[in-house]
């Protein structure tokens, strides 16, 4: 076998990717992409992503029945396969599926945990690849996150990962999505593309204070998805808020949300008068700080501002705004139910 051989693993029509952490089955998946572009597939024409908990049996078949259409494999991608119950006839057409698959294509199942007494589990290992992804000890964490940073072009010691992992906790992808932040901030890809390819150090004190306190609430992730009109992961974020504060967060909810729409709103005017640049942002944003003190905004930050304002219009956000205060009302007014129903209508309209 020769070395191109190795580094080129032969595609299997069925793989089974499973990890409790959303990030390793992200990275399992986008290798297999890369490996399937290596073979010449068009992933814009030749892949689809379902969502077993959506399907049914007949969007199942026809997904992965369907020949490619100028490639020579296709990907079918399903998410979420061990939602489904054994007795689910999902779960049976899968099943059926991988113990007879369709050569032309390659067919992804992704999961957090599935056993291999299942009969999912084996008819995946009979045809296919068991792509197991373990999370690493709380011990090893440190030098895993250190080896994320030294990915990211940052250098960073275990002191230093530690200090990001008590302050955004132990899932990968939050810890990434930080990390991400942090290589904007200090503008890795700018010296990149300079040709500086040297891993740029990164102390405590900047983690600290770019990052902050997230391994509790997280609410500004929930602004975040809102601002990219990302209705599913806003309400994901929403639904852990509440279990992990109680009803009592949605006011808080309610409160950073009408302050992000205010600053969407603001960079939508300036995009509207011809002047959508971060640092006009900047000052706009610094004049209309309360009390006179400022808001301090990196310029990294601006732009995504500006960059999400520019999926609204500014109707949308004026009347997002005059939603959330009919939505305060209903939560002063009502029962805790009607409250909440209020507040994910309102949500998902703004991001509709």
């Amino acid at each position: 076998m020769t070395s191109k051989a190795k580094l080129q693993p032969v595609l299997q029509p069925v793989n089974l990717i499973i990890s409790e952490q959303d990030l390793l089955r992200a990275e399992a998946l986008k290798r297999l992409r890369c490996r399937m572009s290596e073979e010449g597939v068009d992933l814009d024409l030749d892949s689809q992503v379902l969502d077993a908990e959506q399907m049914d049996v007949a969007s199942f078949a026809s997904a992965t029945g369907t020949l490619p259409f100028m490639s020579p494999l296709r990907l079918v991608v399903v998410q979420n396969i061990d939602k489904l119950k054994a007795a689910d006839e999902r779960t049976q057409a899968v099943i059926d599926y991988c113990l007879d698959p369709n050569p032309t294509t390659v067919l992804a199942l992704s999961a957090q945990r599935v056993a291999k007494s299942t009969k999912l589990y084996k008819a995946v290992a009979k045809n296919g690849l068991i792509i197991d992804r373990k999370a690493p000890t709380k011990k090893d964490l440190p030098e895993h996150v250190s080896l994320m940073f030294a990915a990211a072009g940052m250098k960073a010691s275990s002191l230093d990962a530690n200090t990001l992992i008590n302050l955004v906790g132990d899932d990968l992808a939050s810890l990434n999505s930080a990390i991400e932040q942090l290589a904007a901030y200090k503008d890795v890809a700018g010296k990149r593309s300079a040709g500086d390819d040297s891993l740029i150090s990164i102390s405590q004190t900047e983690i600290t204070n770019l990052i902050g306190d997230t391994s509790e609430v997280k609410a500004w992730e929930l602004t975040d998805a809102l601002a990219n009109r990302d209705g599913s992961k806003t309400l994901d974020i929403l639904n852990r808020l509440t279990k992990s504060e109680g009803e009592s967060v949605h006011f808080l909810v309610v409160f950073l949300t009408a302050t992000k729409l205010r600053e969407l709103l603001t960079a939508r005017a300036l995009i509207d008068r011809g002047d959508g640049s971060s640092q006009a942002l900047i000052e706009q944003l610094q004049n209309h700080s309360t009390k006179g003190k400022g808001r301090s905004l990196q310029p990294w930050l601006a732009d995504r501002i500006l960059r999400q304002a520019r999926q609204f219009s500014a109707e949308e956000l004026r009347e997002g705004l005059r939603g959330l205060a009919e939505v305060e009302y209903t939560m002063k007014t009502s029962p805790p139910q009607l409250g909440r129903l209020a507040l994910v209508r309102s949500l998902l309209e703004l991001c509709s």
